[in-house]
């Protein structure tokens, strides 16, 4: 549990694997638990694959990243057309972005060129590129956006102010750590490893100075967790905390989506209908649904208070994005799809306009 001054007072160890929802719903999910529009929009300007799209915190854009290096400003309107605008700056493949949580205009990217960058979506130019120790994958605003968690691939994590646009610290993890996120509060940090495990920390312990002082190049020793939640077999790769602040879902590599009670860290529901990794979730604007993406041909969408499958969305290939958005059942998602020539398609879809 959480005390009021956002310490964990009780250590908590639930397994996941112990409350496993089994799985239900037809084939293409229950039209009595999905009655919202289900066709599908491509949209194509990349010139290689998507591997990350997500919608700002007023739904009135969608930012894509791709493999091609570049950053993609979506103005989607009520029917669906579309008009996008191209940021350029990243000289290697932008893996990861997320909008500002309290301001509309600001795009944060993360990128294997060693650079974390925020973008100005009304002018379309980066504000600042901040440079960062290794290639990165993972990044995270925290719910006030004064702070950006930033992970690369050699498990370092920097925490950057976003005021003066500076790196307060960066930590050396002695395992592997995946996607990151503040609880609502922002007085907790959450992070994904690959024992299987989520660690939590009191945001405010990661930001004191280490002990020693790191040598030169080098990131200093990760703190030890205030807690440990232990839920899944194999790594866990993602992370999401539902808009209603009330729950968090995990993915991991044994295909299992976990979904956690966010006041007393223990695993309320499993859902186990995939049957590969799971790389990225999403939960829709009125916390009911949790989207995941996997290797699988299909995203499945829980009902979240059932447990049971509310739609299953073809895919053609692995899923390496999704993302609801903020307002309406709309869900955009994108993947390692190819052309009839084995060419990256270079799009992403939505789900939910109407036919």
């Amino acid at each position: 549990t959480i005390d009021e001054g956002g310490g964990v007072c009780v250590y908590m160890r639930a397994s996941a694997a112990d409350r496993v929802v089994p799985s239900g719903g037809a084939n293409g999910g229950s039209s009595s638990l999905w009655p919202h529009p289900r066709s599908v929009r491509e949209y194509a300007s990349h010139r290689k694959k998507v591997h990350t799209v997500a919608w700002n915190c007023s739904g009135t854009k969608l930012a894509s990243g791709s493999v091609d290096t570049s950053v993609r400003v979506w103005t989607i309107d009520e029917g669906g057309r579309a008009s996008d605008v191209e940021l350029k700056g990243h000289s290697d493949s932008v893996d990861q972005l997320r909008w500002d949580p309290k301001n509309e205009h600001l795009l944060g990217t993360a990128s294997g060129d060693k650079t974390v960058r925020i973008w100005d979506a009304r002018t379309s130019k980066c504000v600042h590129a901040i440079e960062t120790r290794g290639e990165n994958i993972n990044i995270r605003w925290s719910p006030d956006g004064q702070h950006l968690a930033v992970g690369d691939k050699e498990d370092n994590i920097s925490i950057i102010e976003t005021r003066k646009c500076k790196a307060l610290r960066t930590m050396k993890f002695p395992h592997e750590v995946n996607e990151m996120a503040w609880d609502p509060s922002g007085r907790l940090f959450f992070l994904t490893t690959g024992a299987g495990n989520v660690d939590v920390f009191s945001f405010v312990d990661l930001l004191k100075p280490p002990p020693a002082p790191p040598k030169p190049g080098d990131g200093s020793a990760a703190p030890a967790p205030a807690a440990t939640l232990t839920g899944h077999t194999a790594n866990c790769y993602c992370l999401e905390f539902s808009p209603s602040g009330e729950r968090f879902a995990v993915g991991g590599a044994d295909a299992l989506v976990s979904l956690w009670d966010v006041k007393e860290l223990a695993c309320v529901a499993t859902f186990a209908r995939l049957e590969w990794p799971v790389r990225t979730l999403s939960f829709s604007h009125d916390s009911s649904y949790i989207a995941a993406g996997s290797e699988d041909p299909l995203i499945d969408v829980a009902h979240v208070a059932t447990g049971k499958q509310a739609l299953a969305v073809p895919v053609k290939a692995p899923s390496n994005s999704i993302a609801f958005h903020p307002k309406r059942m709309l869900l955009a998602f994108a993947g390692d799809d190819k052309d009839k020539m084995g060419r990256d398609e270079g799009s992403l879809r939505i789900l939910g306009f109407p036919s």
